[in-house]
């Protein structure tokens, strides 16, 4: 047997081991819930050494919030690539979004409801990644709606937006894929035609 082999594989940094571990546990408990001296007893660490590797317990939030909009932001730019219509796009976008979801559950808790711990600066950086992120899809929405919908896009994309972190959080985002994004098209053709959704 080659020596390679018998290696065992390394273990994971402890930085990507604290990050990890803080991610399940503000997401399971409430960042409020969970103190410096929690993380580190569940990591087999002293409390002091965890500032080896943070700044704070906001900034450590502040942190994990940014890296999962950055990583939600590129994972949908991704599967964008290569979409042939405005609609195939629209459906790839709330594919990524529920893919990204499934796959970091953890991350969508932090991203919807952990946020308002933040400092104000860090909030508005945070916002300038969901404007990004929410302005992809306005542009999509006012590319499969035509020009004329414009004005309308960002309510709905933001309406939309509402809609799938709430199928996130509510657990159903389970439901099958083909039925949430026939919903999200129903609900983009719905507003752009002035309907009530």
């Amino acid at each position: 047997m080659p020596a390679a082999s018998r290696l065992s594989p390394p273990s994971p940094d402890a930085r990507d081991r604290l990050l990890e571990a803080a991610s399940s546990l503000f997401a399971s408990h409430g960042y409020q819930a969970i103190g410096l001296r929690d993380l580190a007893s569940h990591l087999g660490l002293r409390t002091g050494s965890l500032y080896h590797h943070i700044e704070s317990k906001q900034g450590l939030l502040f942190e994990l919030i940014e890296s999962s909009l950055t990583d939600l932001l590129y994972e949908t730019r991704q599967c964008l690539k290569g979409s042939r219509s405005n609609g195939e796009r629209l459906q790839r976008f709330v594919q990524a979004f529920i893919s990204f979801s499934q796959a970091h559950p953890d991350k969508l808790t932090l991203l919807t409801r952990e946020a308002v711990n933040l400092s104000t600066e860090q909030i508005g950086q945070i916002d300038e990644l969901k404007a990004a992120y929410s302005d992809l899809l306005s542009e999509i929405i006012a590319a499969e709606c035509g020009p004329a919908s414009e004005p309308q896009a960002r309510p709905i994309a933001l309406a939309v937006l509402s809609l799938l972190c709430g199928q996130g959080q509510w657990g159903a985002i389970s439901t099958a894929r083909e039925q949430i994004v026939a919903f999200v098209r129903g609900t983009v053709r719905s507003g752009m035609n002035g309907q009530a959704f």
